[in-house]
């Protein structure tokens, strides 16, 4: 498995949450150079390969024999209860996106599980230490929840687990599973083709800049964010190993007061994931393919596939409705395709 720069960063519904850390370089391998254009594939939209033998239906199995049988159907992505808004999406797919898989099930923090295995532990977690993001392997139940995180060989494990009455004394046993899953994944560990994209890297302004959006919101003061604070696996994997980026575009009056603009996100080489979506298709220009659908908090979302390349759109309400994604979307596709228009 060849590893990509990836990141996870931070936020929340409206306001930014600790997730991630400063924008460092980026080093993902290949990167896209500015004048670069996406281009499409011919080649059938395939999920991508897992590097192991370990399936969501090996974790569900044991997880059931854990806890009993989940109030929700498991599901193969991340979880949502985090609550950081930049995972809703491209991002809870990341993980297949680097040949590992992410496995989760209910909806609430009294009875709910995710599970996560990924290949190259050594290069995520030699990044998460750099970015203060890993601090060694952990094992611990408390007060109904429990939490691991561990490699076996080259392939790590991060797990979460809620359930009424789990305490230290379901350590051992708990452990014990999430050891015999790791163990799995690291014994039939294989090489796997990776797919690349030419937006591995790319910067955020490459999609969209400042001064389009305050030229599309009619404003004067929107600001592109990249850094946030805190740093996670999740992040390393979103950003370093995936080559992802997050772009949130806000006022420039504070970083947790006043409008919020925009955030886009991104799965490379992610059409594999986008038709999954169930949402309404719309057209955009310029676009393979679009979908639009709502947040819980009334924000609009634009789901686009350029070529092979999944983005999500992602806008506010700000006390007014939030903004119609189209234009920005638009935008993005053409200075990903075409070109940035010349400055008027």
């Amino acid at each position: 498995m060849r590893l990509r720069s990836l990141l996870v960063l931070g936020t929340a519904t409206l306001l930014l949450v600790s997730g991630c850390a400063p924008e460092p370089a980026p080093s993902p391998k290949p990167t896209a150079s500015p004048s670069a254009s996406v281009t499409p594939t011919p080649d059938p939209i395939v999920d991508p390969e897992s590097a192991f033998d370990v399936t969501c239906d090996d974790v569900a199995a044991e997880m059931s024999a854990l806890v009993g049988e989940p109030e929700t159907p498991v599901e193969p992505v991340l979880s949502l209860l985090p609550g950081m808004s930049w995972i809703p999406g491209p991002a809870q797919h990341m993980f297949q996106r680097a040949g590992g898989i992410a496995c989760s099930a209910g909806v609430t923090y009294e009875r709910s599980w995710e599970v996560v295995l990924v290949p190259g532990a050594e290069a995520v977690i030699a990044g998460a230490t750099e970015r203060q993001g890993y601090r060694g392997e952990q094992a611990r139940c408390e007060d109904g929840s429990c939490s691991f995180e561990f490699p076996d060989g080259d392939v790590l494990l991060t797990a979460t687990v809620y359930e009424p009455g789990l305490g230290s004394a379901d350590t051992a046993r708990m452990e014990e599973t999430m050891r015999r899953l790791v163990a799995s994944a690291a014994s039939t560990l294989h090489e796997v083709e990776y797919l690349d994209s030419e937006i591995v890297g790319t910067p955020c302004e490459r999609f969209i800049t400042e001064q389009e959006v305050n030229t599309l919101f009619g404003v004067s003061d929107a600001r592109l964010i990249t850094d946030f604070g805190g740093w996670s696996i999740p992040a390393e994997v979103y950003e370093y190993v995936n080559g992802s980026r997050i772009c949130y575009f806000r006022t420039s009056a504070s970083e947790y007061e006043g409008a919020a603009y925009l955030m886009l996100t991104m799965l490379p080489a992610g059409a594999w994931a986008f038709e999954k979506l169930d949402a309404a298709p719309v057209e955009v220009e310029g676009a393979y393919a679009a979908k639009a659908s709502s947040g819980e908090y009334g924000e609009n979302i634009l789901d686009v596939r350029v070529g092979i390349d999944w983005l999500r759109f992602v806008t506010y309400d700000n006390g007014s409705g939030a903004a119609d994604p189209a234009a920005l979307a638009t935008t993005a596709v053409r200075n990903l395709t075409v070109g940035h228009t010349a400055p008027q």
